[in-house]
């Protein structure tokens, strides 16, 4: 039996379909698509579950104060109610389907309250999002326009009212969470201090003076933020990220549309896993005999691109795999796109020890991805070094190179951005399940048609897919108790072969987001059933192409309302 055989049965086997619930029993009051579609419009218009709010500083305050998620919930409570007055008997299969995403996404609105945000996370206020990419990446390939340092200096006058703004109410946070805002807050002092200067060279002079006096106050406002949280906020319990089994299961259900609890997830993640490590055994043994995958992996390690050549490597592979694509026919790659590759900045450094796709900017008509990568800065010591090096290796480069560009999460994103279903194109939901379910079967299919054609290529993609099986049964278990963040570390490090570094990143990104880990593995074995059941009913008609095209075509749905949308588009039932 094939390895991807055993994985498929692994956990499809305690996976078995449940009906989809129907909506909530409302009396109707409308019955046609034209009320659903004057409905998503207001929707859309309205801030889509949160109060609209503008742009004014004024705005921009009230999205960050204390009261900001339980507007947001009476305002997605009250757009529940409209729509399930919309009798969904009278719309067609896919406003059925996008009825169906919006009323989880409002529910989700008004459960997430429970999270209590404005007062539990310190990373929350620290607001200069992407200062780091419009001075020193912008797109990797020009310089700021006028606009951009406009944009800047805004971030810079608005970043000391919201940080005293947490001043005030942030209260008993988790104490990993201050940690990561603490090195977050840090990181942006030093570059303003330092990079930012220095790219003022190419400001405008009208501006020029502004933005470094502006710098200057961001800048000491962040050491007092920092200085606040070391010193004087005080701790909630060590686990306190912790969301809880009644939390995640419900978001499995509800948001994700999973027929699988927290329990049935580690189970199902723990069978895999067993069936990836056997996987690795046996390529173990046809690449050398006698030689233990992991002696392989860490000979792997030890072959990587220079420091400061990390980013060239990624561009490099991705664009290897975007000729093949070309090359093959294997998929249309729409016109008038680009993949830009920029430095991861300073606030993910600690969560992401790769790098990762930072979404689209539209640029003269083109939409340009943001590929980010983590490469060695020079704040690091040489044992921190060497350590990153052994993590971008040239066994997993080129793999991750794929799952965040082509054909992962850039063709995505270009595809969902001309989805001709007003609600998948704004992203409504953006589930993580259908985003890195396909990025990882991309690995896959590009792993059937040859693009790993090196030993450490090979094993690099084996052994991020045990990278991917633990994720499984980490995050349930770190989210429901049963296990520690030093157990996960461990299990990280001793199970799949991470550097702790790399291990500390995953686990502290996974504190921060319950239940999006596991979506690779899961996502990834709904794609591949979905593909044998197509296969199944046209036999010899069908086309991998169209296939894959249609599966991007659905848009960012939960594996089953996915499934339902591209079965329906054959003609076959779902």
């Amino acid at each position: 039996m094939t390895t991807r055989r055993l994985l498929l049965l692994a956990t499809l086997a305690g996976c078995a379909r449940a009906p989809l619930a129907p909506p909530a029993a409302v009396a109707p009051r409308r019955a046609d698509s034209v009320a659903f579609e004057s409905y998503v419009t207001a929707y859309l218009a309205g801030g889509r579950g949160r109060a609209a709010t503008g742009d004014s500083l004024p705005a921009f305050l009230a999205g960050l104060a204390a009261e900001a998620p339980r507007r947001a919930a009476r305002r997605a409570a009250e757009q529940l109610v409209e729509l399930r007055r919309i009798d969904t008997a009278g719309l067609t299969g896919a406003q059925r389907v996008d009825w169906l995403l919006l009323e989880s996404q409002l529910k989700r609105t008004v459960y997430d309250t429970i999270l209590r945000t404005p007062e539990r996370v310190p990373g929350r206020y620290l607001t200069l999002g992407d200062l780091y990419w419009r001075v020193a990446g912008v797109g990797g390939d020009r310089p700021p326009t006028e606009r951009d340092w406009a944009d800047v200096r805004q971030s810079l006058e608005r970043a000391p009212q919201a940080m005293a703004l947490g001043r005030r109410q942030l209260h008993a946070p988790p104490p990993l969470w201050t940690r990561l805002a603490l090195s977050t807050a840090r990181s942006y002092a030093a570059f303003l201090r330092g990079e930012y200067r220095t790219r003022l060279a190419l400001a405008p002079d009208s501006l020029r003076g502004s933005l470094q006096l502006t710098g200057e106050q961001a800048a000491a406002a962040l050491d007092g933020f920092a200085a606040f949280l070391q010193d004087t906020l005080a701790p909630g319990p060590d686990d306190s990220w912790a969301a809880g089994r009644a939390y995640y299961d419900w978001v499995l259900r509800d948001v994700n549309f999973l027929p699988m609890d927290a329990a049935g997830m580690i189970a199902a993640g723990r069978q895999i896993h067993e069936a990836t490590k056997a996987a690795l055994d046996s390529l173990a043994q046809r690449l050398r005999p006698g030689t233990p995958w992991r002696t392989l992996v860490t000979e792997m390690q030890g072959r990587h691109p220079e420091p400061g050549r990390i980013t060239d490597a990624y561009r490099r592979h991705s664009d290897r795999v975007h000729a093949l694509l070309q090359r093959e026919a294997l998929i249309t790659i729409p016109a008038r796109e680009s993949l830009t590759f920029v430095p991861t900045p300073p606030q993910l450094r600690e969560t992401y020890a790769w790098g990762g796709y930072g979404g689209i900017t539209v640029r003269d008509s083109v939409q340009v991805g943001r590929f980010f990568v983590t490469d060695v800065v020079p704040s690091m010591t040489p044992e921190q070094v060497a350590e990153k090096l052994r993590t971008q290796n040239d066994g997993w480069i080129p793999v991750i190179a794929l799952h965040e560009g082509y054909p992962g999460h850039h063709l995505q994103q270009v595809y969902a951005r001309t989805n001709p279903r007003r609600v998948r194109r704004g992203g409504v939901g953006g589930n993580t399940y259908y985003g890195e379910g396909w990025a990882l079967y991309a690995e896959h299919w590009m792993a059937r048609v040859g693009l790993f054609d090196t030993p450490d290529a090979q094993l690099g993609q084996l052994q991020m897919r045990l990278w991917r099986t633990a994720r499984v049964i980490i995050d349930p278990s770190l989210h429901t108790g049963a296990m520690s963040y030093e157990q996960a570390v461990r299990f990280f490090m001793d199970e799949v072969g991470l550097e702790r570094s790399a291990a500390e990143a995953e686990v502290n990104r996974f504190t921060t987001w319950p239940t999006q880990a596991p979506s690779y593995i899961i996502g990834w074995l709904e794609i591949e059933r979905l593909e044998r059941d197509v296969r199944a009913a046209l036999g010899s008609r069908f086309n991998h192409r169209q296939f894959v095209e249609r599966v991007l075509e659905a848009g960012p749905l939960p594996p089953l309302l996915m499934r339902r949308v591209v079965l329906e588009s054959y003609g076959l039932a779902s």
